[in-house]
C-alpha cells in the first residue's frame, strides 16, 4: 500500500468504511501529502474514471462508490492546493 492509501486508512475505522470523508479528514490527509501523493491522486483519478467507463450501467452502487472516491480525491487536491498557497503566503511574509 502506498503512502496515500495509508493516509486514508489511518482516518478510517471498520464502521466508517462506507461513509464519505469529512472536511476535517480531508484537511488532515492534505497536510501530510507531498508531490508524490499529488501525482498518485492524479493517477488514481484516471484509474477511477476508466473504471467508471467500464462499469455496467445497471450497477448503480458501484457507480456511486466510484463517484464518491473521485469526489474525495478532488476535494483532497483542492485542499492541498489551498495549503500550498497558504504556505507560500507564510514564506513570502517572512
Amino acid at each position: 500500500m502506498n503512502k496515500l492509501g495509508r493516509l486514508f486508512k489511518k482516518n478510517r475505522d471498520a464502521q466508517s468504511m462506507y461513509i464519505r470523508n469529512s472536511e476535517t479528514e480531508i484537511s488532515r490527509i492534505a497536510r501530510r501529502c507531498n508531490r508524490d501523493q499529488v501525482a498518485a491522486i492524479h493517477i488514481k483519478l484516471k484509474l477511477f474514471r476508466s473504471e467508471l467507463a467500464a462499469c455496467p450501467d445497471w450497477d448503480g452502487d458501484t457507480h456511486d462508490q466510484i463517484w464518491d472516491a473521485i469526489e474525495s480525491l478532488k476535494r483532497l487536491l483542492t485542499q492541498i492546493e489551498l495549503l500550498g498557497k497558504h504556505r507560500a503566503l507564510l514564506i513570502s511574509a517572512e
